[in-house]
């Protein structure tokens, strides 16, 4: 009887420990937080926030965004998951103002683009490959900081840049543009430029993307993004990027919080 109390008490203390560090798993810091603020080109006027969750799962690296009115109120969500390439990711964006959604996910070992314009169209697919320097949705970051160097001196071209509403790439160039000093930081821009036969039916002028020189940590955006305004077009924004309000002492259970929020934002865009 002794013998099996023992028994039971190293059993329950082992389950115990187990729920410990469980309950620690949740606790511990698991990535970071950074904020974005998104400016209408034309006026300056904010139009929303995005709020960034960079985190590991399973050693998986994973990143959740929650766009936010200007006032305050979420109403879009991205997951993504970089199990299938940090610069290549599978990607799964809501906008619940309208029910669209795009994305790209892996089905059984084979990889798909898809889009759905609003909660009530059939949803639009093709199978998916990933070709040389291909680059998709949040993996811009990945490729800028895996291919620093060389988009620092020579450039990279062609770069296919997935865009799910054609359920396919398009042809761009990325290359350095400036340096600058900027609040007592050095900031290296990079532009991302569509190749000259893609404008044709398609007009983007191009993008640039500012990075810490140091840190390599993105400071600001300008160019189109795949939130859409009030006239269904993608908007044309500056997102900036405070170092200031970066956190690295998040845990998976702010994340999960993160993850519930309601989508209930109806957002004017001026």
């Amino acid at each position: 009887m002794g013998m099996m109390m023992q028994r039971r008490s190293r059993t329950l203390a082992q389950c115990l420990v187990s729920i410990a560090l469980c309950v620690a798993s949740l606790a511990h810091a698991a990535g970071q937080h950074y904020e974005g603020y998104a400016y209408a080109i034309g006026n300056g006027n904010l139009l929303y926030r995005e709020s960034h969750w960079q985190y590991t799962e399973g050693n998986i690296e994973r990143h959740l965004v929650v766009y936010s009115c200007a006032n305050g109120d979420p109403f879009a969500r991205k997951h993504v998951d970089a199990a299938a390439g940090a610069a290549t990711p599978d990607f799964d964006m809501l906008d619940a103002r309208s029910g669209y959604r795009e994305g790209v996910r892996t089905r059984q070992g084979y990889r798909e683009v898809f889009e759905q314009t609003d909660a009530r169209a059939p949803e639009r697919r093709a199978p998916l490959t990933v070709p040389r320097n291909a680059v998709i949705d949040a993996g811009l970051d990945a490729f800028v900081r895996a291919n620093w160097n060389v988009l620092s001196d020579t450039g990279v071209s062609p770069v296919p840049i997935l865009v799910p509403s054609r359920l396919g790439y398009m042809d761009f160039s990325a290359r350095k543009l400036r340096d600058a000093r900027v609040d007592g930081n050095d900031i290296r821009w990079f532009r991302i430029s569509l190749a000259a036969l893609a404008w044709v039916g398609f007009a983007i002028p191009h993008i640039e993307v500012g990075y810490d020189a140091v840190t390599r940590e993105k400071r600001e955006y300008r160019g189109l993004i795949d939130i859409r305004g009030d006239d269904n077009r993608n908007l044309n924004v500056r997102i900036d990027f405070p170092p200031g309000e970066r956190r690295t002492d998040i845990t998976l259970a702010d994340v999960a919080r993160a993850a519930e929020t309601p989508l209930t934002g109806r957002c004017l865009f001026h």
